[in-house]
């Protein structure tokens, strides 16, 4: 199985690729759906937010207010912190068993689909290869403005709070360069789907990656699961 990690910056295109690339039939782990998941109304993971940052993060439906929480840890590193603490290990949990259903099931190809796959690194050891979706910073600040009708103030500090886009495709193996809009990076996802299954080979269960991705999954079954 080839597990493909997908990043990019806000606002370049990635969630047009990944529509484009689950057309093609292939899985995608969203980690902002879990990430959303794991602190749903009555977890132990929302219990813990509660009990750390307060009923003031809840809204009146008790789900949590995740622009407030947002506004909370976005210039104080200690909370962000005590809050990564506490959703990211229960996150890992649950890509990590997506993860392994596909490798017992035997699909041949699995994307996840990680915005700060670079920054947090952790899921990064499962990843055959990475593909960062990016465009010009022009092209960035333009879409990032129209989309949520930002100012162009509160639109640079929201790109400035990431990792810059030009950093994550000199790391990425692939990039997939979105300067032109939807159908540009419809054209280009599906032309990537192609050249990776055109190039799956052999079973990795029977060659030296296989080997060492059964040992990575057994290593995360542990750290992980149990």
């Amino acid at each position: 199985m080839r597990i493909v990690g997908l990043t990019g910056g806000i606002a370049c295109g990635k969630s047009t690729v990944v529509k484009a690339i689950e057309r093609c039939g292939v899985p995608v782990i969203d980690c902002d759906k879990i990430a959303r998941q794991v602190v749903t109304p009555g977890s132990p993971g929302l219990r813990d937010i509660v009990k750390h940052f307060g009923n003031d993060v809840l809204r009146d439906d008790g789900t949590l207010d995740r622009k407030g929480l947002g506004q909370i840890i976005f210039n104080d590193s200690d909370k962000r912190k005590v809050l990564n603490k506490i959703t990211i290990p229960r996150i890992s949990r649950t890509i990590m068993w997506t993860v392994l259903t596909h490798f017992l099931i035997g699909t041949p190809l699995v994307v996840i689909d990680a915005p700060t796959l670079y920054e947090t690194k952790s899921l990064l050891p499962l990843c055959h290869s990475v593909v960062v979706v990016a465009t010009t910073e022009d092209k960035q600040l333009e879409w990032l403005m129209r989309r949520d009708g930002s100012s162009e103030q509160d639109a640079r500090s929201r790109i400035n709070s990431q990792m810059p886009i030009k950093e994550k495709a000199k790391l990425a193996q692939k990039v997939i360069w979105n300067t032109e809009g939807v159908k540009e990076a419809e054209g280009k996802a599906i032309a990537l789907v192609k050249d990776y299954r055109n190039n799956l080979g052999i079973s990795r269960l029977f060659c030296v990656p296989g080997i060492a991705f059964s040992t990575l999954v057994t290593y995360a079954l542990i750290k992980f699961l149990i």
